[in-house]
Formats: structure tokens, sequence, C-alpha cells
């Protein structure tokens, strides 16, 4: 945002990058001194960004801080061996309904809305996820293409096994992408493609140290907090899982006959099993 800003702004926003850790641990008054502006400009400058004020926007660069010094160790081990099985199983328990909880609390109705809409209108859906997360894109897929009649593709794996899919890409078509920590360098290279073909680009990710963050039309954040070098990924299922219920209840009419043709063709497969299971049956050397 900072070239399109007033100059004022801009000059605030550049010693805020410049400055990040003194402008996180130092109050208005401090910082305001420091870049010769009054503190109603720092205040300004928040609002004008999205935050409620100065001390909202503090907040969230002292989280951002904190998310990149020490991204994994969220909650001590060496406390958890030491309690009793069923405390340590309740403090586990919480650490993932903070995770939902944290999640539900950065969207707003509207984000969702505007997603949902732009599912509705684009030409095709292109889905992205690599490693592990590429297994939550094939589940996003699953949930879309049984409930909805659109185009769904999904980009993951090397980029030789991603390239033919993305090659396809195009203005009026729309991207999920989805990751986290450790950010796959592939995402790079499928938000540039996006970007350059003048698509939409929807984020998931857990914070805005996603070196693709800046690019994105519009940003989901998930709390991944784990023990493990893995992610807790319970807020992204769920945010999934929501955004398809709304798109679903929005065009119920479509969706339940999609999903009728859906349920259709599962019991045709599974009536084409059963009958070659039987002749297997009479007649073994069929198999």
């Amino acid at each position: 945002m900072l070239p399109e800003m007033p100059q004022n702004f801009q000059r605030i926003g550049s010693y805020i990058l410049d400055h990040e850790q003194s402008v996180a641990f130092s109050s208005i008054h401090v910082i305001s001194k420091a870049i010769g502006v009054s503190s109603a400009s720092l205040v300004r400058f928040a609002k004008n960004i999205g935050f409620e004020g100065y001390q909202q926007f503090k907040k969230e660069i002292q989280s951002e801080m904190r998310h990149r010094l020490n991204p994994y160790d969220k909650v001590a081990l060496s406390e958890l061996d030491e309690l009793s099985e069923d405390k340590r199983l309740k403090k586990l328990f919480q650490n993932e309904y903070n995770n939902l909880r944290y999640t539900f609390a950065n969207i707003q109705a509207i984000d969702l809305k505007e997603i949902a809409q732009t599912i509705r209108d684009s030409n095709k859906i292109y889905l992205s996820g690599f490693g592990v997360t590429s297994h939550l894109v094939r589940i996003f897929e699953y949930t879309l293409m049984s409930s909805l009649d659109k185009d769904v593709s999904v980009i993951s794996g090397s980029v030789s096994d991603y390239a033919p899919v993305l090659k396809s890409f195009a203005n009026g078509d729309v991207m999920f992408l989805m990751t986290f920590p450790p950010y796959s360098a592939e995402v790079n290279h499928v938000a540039k493609v996006v970007k350059e073909r003048n698509g939409r680009l929807f984020l998931f990710t857990d914070s805005a140290f996603c070196p693709i963050y800046s690019m994105a039309d519009k940003v989901i954040r998930c709390t991944t907090n784990s023990l493990l070098l893995s992610n807790s990924f319970v807020g992204l299922v769920s945010i999934l899982h929501v955004l398809v219920q709304m798109l679903y209840l929005d065009e119920k009419h479509i969706a339940v006959k999609s999903r009728q043709m859906t349920i259709s063709m599962q019991e045709s497969g599974y009536a084409e099993i059963e009958k070659a299971e039987k002749e297997i049956e009479h007649d073994p050397r069929r198999e």
C-alpha cells in the first residue's frame, strides 16, 4: 500500500518497516517524536490500513515478531512433561480449541461472503497447496465438486507436475492458495502467475510473514499452533467447511441437484463393483 499512500503516511510506513522492533515495544509518543509527526498522525495511519487504532496495530506487530522469533515453540514440552496425564490432555485440547477460536476471531462474515461470491462468479476455480497442505486442498476439492457444478483444478506436486494445469489459468479465474510454515517455494511461482494474468488470489495462511501475503486479494489467517513441526489445521479445515456450506445454502437449488448427481454417480459405481464381484464369485477365472 505504501506507494499509493499520502506523503505523510509514506514517511510513517517507511519508518515502521525499517524500525519494526522499536515500534513494537515503544510508546506512541516516542515513535511520533522519532518520525517527526504527531501522535494523531500515527492513529490516522493505523486506521487507514484497516485497524481500529494505533494500539491494535502495535499489538499486531508484536504478534508478528513473536511468530518469526519462535514459530513452533508455542507450548513448552518440559512443562507438559511434568503434568499429570489428565492435565496434559486438557492443555493439548485447550491448544486446539484456541487455534479454532483465534482463527474464527480473525474472520469477518463479509470476507467469506466475498469469497463465496467470487467462487460463483469465476470461470474456473484453482486450488493450490504443497507438502502436507496438499491433502487439505484435495479435501476442499472434493467438497466443492460434490456440492457445486464448477470446474475445479488442483495445483500441487513438483513444478513439472502442476505446470500443465497452471498454464490454463486466465483472467476471470480464481486461485485458492494454502501455505503454512515452512512456506513452500512453489507458492511464489503460483502467486506470480495468478497476478500476471489478472486473476484473483485468496490466501489461507498463518501470518503476514508468509512471502506472498502482500500479493493476495484476500487473506484468511488460520492459527496453527502445535507441539510438532507440522501445523495444527483445525482452523483451516473448519473455515473451508463453513465456506462450502455457505455456498450450498446460497445456491441451494443448484447445490441439491449437484449433490444428487454425485450420489447417483456413486451408486452406479458401487453397483458395477457389486456386479463384478458377483461374477467373480460364480466364475473365479474372471478375476
